[in-house]
């Protein structure tokens, strides 16, 4: 099979380089390069609106933007290319300062011959991917892959700004799994890390795509999003799939419990996560005390779940 070839957008004004990239490219031999080319940083923007490409060649200085503010344009709309910036002199203060704003590599236009071109092209690919991988593994929890405190910390402010508007409202839904402990304690940390990472895979096969799921750590775990059906239980309802299923996919000897407590918001309040998190958490201490009372009734049979969610504040819960 032959392979793809690497897309490349050049922005340069000067005709005459862009042909010497061209075929500088042609002579590569480590993979095959499919070339654009545009003239002005307007012209360039436009093709990263609408194409994807694997890397671009960006001159700083053309017709319509100069310098660093020609790369800080670009930067601020397409972090997800890698750019190699060409220089036209040998300053290499400006290549630096190029690199530390973003860029993956620079080169100095007529000193640099193909075997140069192709390096930086696939050294700066190569290390882009590696930076992107960095920067997801920060904000992912590594046993579960979902979210972790500091992906929430960096998203959650996106979801409190969209349920004020008209139409909608958002969902907090504060999750706590239950005899945990005693799993790690008499089945191993093995068995303890396979119950979250299943616990994890009902948060996504439950809730919608674009729910911020997130372990915040430990047995504590969160779902946010937003929802456009005001008079549903929507999110309340999922919360309890989620419970009912975590109580019903274990055996009787080592069961795994979750409780849970849920906060709706919108445009009316509450607005911040101090206020959220204190309604879920005191709804999920309410939910958990609920079933201790029924164990000590009746420790044999399966207590009934007790789902108390506040709807808005100053609403009662439901029962």
């Amino acid at each position: 099979m032959t392979p793809l070839a690497t897309s490349v957008l050049l922005i340069e004004d000067e005709q005459l380089v862009a042909r010497v990239t061209e075929q500088m490219l042609r002579k590569a031999a480590t993979r095959k390069y499919s070339l654009v080319h545009c003239r002005t940083l307007a012209e360039g923007l436009e093709k990263l609106r609408t194409e994807n490409f694997d890397v671009l060649l960006l001159d700083l200085n053309l017709p319509d933007s100069s310098a660093m503010d020609t790369l800080q344009t670009v930067l601020a709309q397409s972090v997800d290319t890698p750019i190699i910036v060409l220089t036209a002199t040998s300053n290499y203060e400006m290549g630096f300062t190029a690199i530390k704003l973003g860029a993956q590599d620079f080169l100095v236009k007529g000193d640099f011959n193909f075997l140069m071109l192709d390096r930086s092209i696939v050294y700066g690919i190569e290390r882009h991917h590696l930076q992107r991988t960095i920067r997801q593994l920060a904000v992912l929890d590594e046993l579960t892959g979902l979210y972790n405190r500091r992906g929430f910390n960096a998203l959650h402010q996106d979801i409190l700004l969209l349920a004020q508007q008209p139409g909608v409202r958002g969902y907090f839904c504060f999750f706590d799994l239950d005899r945990l402990k005693r799993i790690n304690d008499e089945l191993g940390h093995q068995a303890g890390d396979d119950a979250l990472v299943e616990f994890a895979s009902d948060l996504r096969r439950i809730f919608a795509k674009d729910a911020l799921l997130v372990r915040l750590g430990g047995d504590e775990f969160v779902a946010m999003g937003i929802e456009r059906a005001p008079n549903a239980a929507g999110a309340a309802i999922k919360a309890l799939e989620i419970v009912l299923s975590v109580r019903n996919s274990v055996g009787p000897q080592f069961r795994l419990e979750a409780s849970v407590g849920v906060a709706y918001f919108d445009q009316s309040g509450p607005r911040s996560m101090e206020e959220l998190t204190a309604i879920a958490d005191a709804a999920l201490y309410s939910n958990k005390e609920s079933r201790r009372q029924a164990r000590l009734a009746d420790p044999n049979p399966l207590p009934a779940v007790t789902m108390k969610v506040p709807l808005r504040p100053g609403l009662p819960n439901q029962g």
